[in-house]
Parts: structure tokens; sequence; C-alpha cells
């Protein structure tokens, strides 16, 4: 996705007003069929990306779909215009809820995109006397709070051992802050959460810890190279389609010099 747009100030400020989806195309079939009615490469296969702004019943698109905002975009500056046009037309319901975090469908994913991202994981790890809900609802205000907004990756799970690549964890239930590998396949515990810690010191460490570290940078060449030499693996839930993708995967696959031909993509990619 275009970060030229997505990472600029005016855009940010815009998309406070709606409810922005991060897509995970070919890590959710019933995903990935939705999008292909919004839009689709000249192939007729689904892209790795697609961008679009749509009404809050998802029935209509509000611009040209495309795989980036410079598809129906001149300018950053023109997307967050186009923005405020569209929120002041459909307005907020007036109603308090309660936030609701932003969460990845499952760890697995979660730890890839933290990787991706350069940011650290939150993981709820719930059960029978430690429910998922009690502490995703302590979480959420926190994720939309001004000092940490956008500066995790959040998901949950039932099952410790989907964390089992996860450095000095132990299985135990409750909040996890993770330092995610480079490929998305493992990390380590920086630090475990008991369910019932109150929020505030909750608040605090995360802060503490988010203003500590610097956000990870990749060179993405450099980053897939290694990964392949390495034999990092990373397999989707469905079959990729974006030709573009595939023909990149294959121009990596190839030998050269002393390493083999390499295997599928690596994770975190």
């Amino acid at each position: 996705m275009d970060r030229s747009f997505l990472s600029n100030d005016q855009v940010i400020e815009a998309s406070r007003n709606f409810v922005c989806i991060r897509l995970a195309t070919y890590e959710d079939e019933a995903e990935a069929e939705f999008l292909r009615t919004v839009y689709v490469g000249r192939t007729g296969d689904l892209e790795n990306t697609v961008f679009v702004l749509m009404t809050p019943d998802t029935k209509q698109n509000l611009c040209r779909p495309g795989r980036s905002p410079n598809f129906a975009f001149r300018s950053p500056s023109s997307l967050a215009i186009e923005m405020n046009k569209i929120a002041k037309k459909y307005k907020a319901s007036n109603a308090e809820v309660d936030p609701i975090l932003p969460q990845l469908k499952d760890v697995r994913l979660g730890l890839n995109v933290s990787s991706c991202d350069g940011l650290p994981s939150v993981v709820c790890v719930a059960d029978g006397n430690n429910p998922a809900e009690f502490m995703q609802n302590l979480l959420a205000p926190l994720a939309y709070s001004e000092d940490l907004a956008g500066k995790f990756v959040y998901s949950t799970t039932t099952d410790p051992s989907m964390l089992k690549t996860v450095q000095g964890y132990s299985g135990k239930p409750g909040i996890l802050l993770i330092e995610p590998g480079d490929y998305g396949l493992d990390g380590k515990l920086v630090k475990l959460f008991s369910p019932t810690t109150e929020s505030s010191v909750i608040e605090k460490a995360l802060s503490e810890y988010a203003n500590g570290v610097s956000k990870v940078s990749k060179n993405h060449s450099t980053h897939v190279r290694t990964g392949m030499r390495e034999g990092k693996v990373w397999k989707t839930e469905i079959p990729i389609e974006d030709r573009n993708t595939l023909q990149a995967m294959q121009r990596t696959n190839r030998p050269s010099g002393r390493s083999g031909p390499g295997g599928r993509r690596p994770g975190g990619n």
C-alpha cells in the first residue's frame, strides 16, 4: 500500500472519522471472496492489496477502487479533502459505545503483521477462567488513546501452543507484550501481565516500551534474499493470485551463486 498516502498527516487526521479496515486478503478466504466483488486486476485475479472508500453499509464504492489510493487520487491532500467531504455526509451516531479492540484474526497473523510493520505485538491469551472479552475490553481504550494509537498490533488466542515459538513464554493466560522475530514466525516475550492487572499499569508499561524502542525498518530485497537463504517460509491460507507477486517470487526463487532455489514466500513479506 502506498505509504506516502497512508502516512500523511492530513489523511491520518481525516481517517479518525472512518472505520479503517486492514485487509487480510490471502489470509482469509471469506474476505477474499468479498474483495473480488470490489476490485480485481486485468487478468481477473485478486490483487494482493485493495483500496476503496465505501458507504457505511459497504453497498456502494465512494471512489474508484484499485491497488492503492493513487488509483483514484492525485495526492494525499486530495484524498484527505475527499474523506472530509464524505465524513460530513455520513454523520456518526451520537450514542456512546465502548471501543472494540482492533485486532488481527489470529496470533499467527498477528506476529507476522507485527514483524512486517516493525511494531511490537500484544496478545491476549484466554482460558475458561480468564475470558478473552475481559482482556480485550481492558486493552481497547488504550489502543485508541492518543499516546498508544497505532503503536501495537493486537491478537487473541485460547490456545497457548500457538505461541510455542515465542521465547520466554510458558503458556500462562494473560496479556503478552511480544517483540516479533525478523520474519514473523517467532518472537520474544517482553512482559506478561496477569488478566487482572489494572489498565493504568498496562498503559504505563506499554507507553514506556513504545516510546523507548525504535520502529524496525527493513530493506525489502535484502530481507527476502536472507529469508530464502535461511529457509524462512510463510504459507498463505489461500493461494496467491496476484501475478506481479508470483513473478517476483519466481525471480527470488531462482538459483544465484551458492544459494539454492527458494521455497514459498518468506514470512514477514
